[in-house]
């Protein structure tokens, strides 16, 4: 009896153990140095730069067409909120004419025509 609790116990460790690492959304790595966040599927990677800001688009680890994707971004900081359009940039890339401070929370919404809208928060 206890040779055979040993054995289920190191069976099951084991299956732990060899299970590979999957994520059926593919990587959630950033791809461009942004922070990525995973909402209705999809992985949102947000870029801040000096100039501007840009959202990358991924399903399933392929990059998602966004030339139909529609959305804008809300930047709360220091007690201000500031608005800005997303715009197709090419590929899988949306980009908006706004900067991200630190210590910020951001709100990106974005549609697609034939899906609802997702709502995905950011905080650097």
């Amino acid at each position: 009896m206890k040779t055979s609790i040993i054995t289920v116990i190191l069976l099951a460790l084991s299956a732990l153990i060899f299970t590979p690492n999957t994520n059926a959304h593919g990587s959630t790595k950033p791809l461009h140095g942004g922070v990525v966040k995973v909402e209705h599927e999809m992985v949102f990677e947000l870029v801040r730069a000096e100039t501007g800001t840009s959202l990358y688009l991924r399903d399933h680890g392929k990059p998602y067409p966004s030339e139909k994707v529609t959305g804008s971004i809300i930047v709360l900081a220091d007690g201000k909120k500031t608005n800005a359009e997303l715009n197709f940039a090419g590929d899988n890339k949306l980009t908006a004419n706004t900067t991200i401070p630190d210590g910020a929370k951001v709100l990106v919404k974005v549609k697609e025509s034939s899906h609802h809208s997702v709502t995905v928060r950011f905080t650097f």
